[in-house]
């Protein structure tokens, strides 16, 4: 994972837009695109399991309303391993989220 000198994250290993279900990979940062979502799930993976950290994240969790623009990174030197979209009710709008895929 990289940084440029307004500190986001570089994009070297691209990025993949989605607005529904689920998404299994390397993520380094989650950037929310339009109004619509209500509902997300995060995992990393911690020795070899899945672990739903959304909690960590999000005040309300899986319910939180996702505001457009909002980024989401993971602490430390973790990679999100899956996202789940649960409602996106912009999808017509092109509602979704922007993934930064890691190595």
């Amino acid at each position: 994972m990289s940084t440029n000198l307004l500190g986001e994250l570089a994009a070297n290993n691209g990025t993949y837009f989605f607005s529904g279900g689920d998404y299994d990979g390397k993520v380094d940062q989650i950037i929310v695109r339009g109004l619509g979502i209500t509902g997300i799930r995060l995992y990393i993976t911690f020795e070899g399991e899945p672990l739903n950290v959304t909690n960590n994240y999000l005040f309300h969790g899986e319910e939180t309303i996702l505001p457009d623009g909002l980024r989401i990174t993971p602490k430390g030197d973790d990679v999100f391993t899956s996202v789940q979209i649960l409602v996106n009710t912009g999808v017509e709008n092109g509602t979704g989220l922007e993934l930064v895929l890691s190595a």
